[in-house]
């Protein structure tokens, strides 16, 4: 009787984690697509996607409880969802209370896809977003446009972007171009090596780094693993690309943590087998 109420209380107990993780998500979520439209489409997407999940995690280890495959299965989902929820949560609060500095003295401009007709809808969102930031100094800072060439792509995105911003009357002074970079840990490793070639200041500068709103959290971590301290600043995604856009940058963090991320699984399920056995 004893061990029945226990397995009892940690089925309730787990529902109610993932009830609470299910609306903190939703509440993450909301903000950073009301001033779309066709809001209402992204709400059904995600709450299905959330309803998906948590059936994942907590059906195996509520009707099995004590079997060791299921919880396998609940700790290894529910691992998984932590890290989506962590980086929803980050994503909400570097959106919606942005630290950004009064001045900068470089504004780093992450690369997006580039076409034959120049910068992508997103690349081009992250330049003006650059660009109304600067024209609010009464000292430009100093533009660093990273990213290289892609298979794909006509030219450099560092190219692309300073042809945009010299016709939108940035003077070509007023940037460095990063032209080596194939992702976002090169994107920081070559402009890490620019900023510190360049600047001739007493004390370390300050840097705005400028990316889409969804990309933001990955963005500053890999930053931060460079030992590049970075403040963001996130442009507007559409709604038909931000949903895909969050997916993807989830499934890049749990390939960027993957040992950990098993590490704490191996952990969860151990735990969870004492527990439950």
């Amino acid at each position: 009787m004893g061990l029945k109420k226990f397995l009892k209380g940690v089925r309730t107990l787990l529902l109610s984690i993932l009830i609470i993780i299910s609306l903190l998500d939703l509440a993450c979520i909301h903000p950073l697509v009301k001033h779309h439209q066709f809001q209402r489409y992204m709400w059904l997407t995600t709450a299905c996607t959330l309803t998906l999940f948590d059936a994942l995690i907590a059906l195996p280890i509520i009707f099995w409880p004590t079997k060791i495959i299921a919880q396998l299965i609940s700790t290894g989902f529910a691992t998984w969802f932590f890290v989506g929820t962590s980086y929803l949560v980050a994503t909400f609060w570097l959106v919606h209370d942005p630290k950004t500095p009064p001045r900068a003295d470089y504004v780093i401009v992450l690369g997006a896809k580039v076409t034959s007709a120049g910068p992508s809808r997103t690349l081009r969102r992250r330049l003006n977003t650059a660009l109304a930031y600067a024209n609010q100094q009464p000292f430009g800072p100093l533009f660093i446009l990273s990213g290289g060439r892609g298979n794909d792509e006509p030219q450099t995105e560092a190219a692309a972007m300073a042809k945009y911003l010299h016709a939108h009357r940035v003077p070509f002074d007023q940037m460095l171009l990063e032209e080596n970079s194939t992702s976002t840990t090169t994107n920081f490793k070559y402009s890490k090596l620019l900023i510190k070639a360049n600047w001739r200041g007493p004390k370390p500068p300050i840097i705005l780094v400028v990316t889409s709103n969804y990309h933001l959290a990955r963005s500053i971590l890999l930053a931060r693993q460079h030992h590049l301290s970075v403040i963001g600043l996130g442009s507007q995604t559409t709604i038909s690309s931000l949903f895909p856009a969050m997916i993807r940058e989830i499934a890049a963090l749990l390939l960027q943590f993957k040992w950990t991320l098993i590490l704490i699984w191996f952990l969860a399920a151990i735990f969870c087998h004492l527990i439950l056995n």
